[in-house]
């Protein structure tokens, strides 16, 4: 396949990779193979992974997971290129992943060979501090290892039997992956913010009126619910990763209110945010 592959950071049992596919006309790639487990989220475009007389319908807010050595094909169904971010697994954690997962379909029928699932804000944030992490090289080893396991359980977890969305049809895709695209993008650098609907609307190129039935069509959330999870997530991982104070955590999360966030975290987690962050503390110590 025509496409810019770049190594962004590797490590002992992964390797994150960032794809930014070339081709600009709806053609289908030469049959080809990896010899290693991939997950990876795709951030642009649309394309069908086609494997085994299954075509996975891939576009942003997807997760395609594959295992190695089975021929596949890619036919593209959009103008726009696809970009992916592919976490490429080594043979011994894969080993250990079967152990812990081999009660799954997924992992016990040799006739799946690769699935999709869709993201939730948990999976796209992570995913989103993961690479941002790498590109600014501030995350260290073993920050950067805890997060990618916690998002390859969190991953495997919500494996299904894939169904496509009759819902996202091709022209939804055509007019408005672009928006979610942009959406996203918006949600997930500006969290920490106070957004209007007005301001993501904007730089996603909608009209407000239409953009949050389009944001739910395409991510099964609300605009409010998405930036409220984002939100949680990135203050269950200060919790268990920082000494700060709850009302840091909860204010560099985009809470303004104390009484709130408390509340917000409770429902989420099921543990207040004191709470949390002690469980989190004895389970490694």
């Amino acid at each position: 396949m025509d496409a810019d592959i770049h190594t962004l950071y590797t490590s002992d049992y992964y390797r994150i990779m960032d794809f930014r596919c070339r081709c600009t006309d709806c053609r289908t790639s030469k049959p080809e193979q990896s010899d290693r487990f991939c997950i990876s989220f795709v951030r642009k475009g649309n394309f069908l992974f086609n494997v085994f007389r299954n075509s996975l319908d891939s576009y942003s807010g997807c997760i395609l997971i594959t295992k190695p050595e089975y021929e596949r094909t890619v036919t593209h169904t959009h103008a726009v290129p696809d970009e992916c971010t592919i976490f490429e697994i080594s043979p011994e954690l894969l080993r250990q992943l079967k152990e812990q997962y081999a009660h799954t379909k997924f992992f016990s029928d040799p006739d799946l060979h690769s699935t999709l699932i869709r993201t939730n804000p948990e999976t796209e944030f992570l995913h989103f501090y993961i690479t941002q992490l790498v590109l600014t090289r501030t995350g260290s080893k073993l920050h950067i290892d805890q997060l990618i396991f916690d998002m390859i359980r969190k991953v495997l977890n919500s494996i299904t039997d894939y169904e496509p969305d009759e819902r996202i049809h091709a022209k939804l895709k055509k007019n408005h992956l672009t928006t979610i695209e942009r959406a996203k993008e918006y949600l997930t650098q500006h969290f920490m913010e106070d957004i209007s609907l007005k301001e993501i609307a904007e730089y996603s190129y909608v009209s407000p009126f239409h953009f949050s039935r389009i944001f739910k069509t395409f991510t099964s959330y609300s605009p409010y619910q998405f930036l409220q999870d984002i939100r949680l997530q990135h203050a269950a991982l200060l919790l268990e990763n920082t000494p700060a104070p709850l009302s840091d955590v909860a204010y560099t999360s985009g809470f303004m209110s104390m009484e709130y966030f408390n509340a917000a975290f409770r429902k989420k987690f099921e543990l207040p945010p004191a709470k949390y962050r002690h469980e989190k503390m004895s389970r490694i110590s």
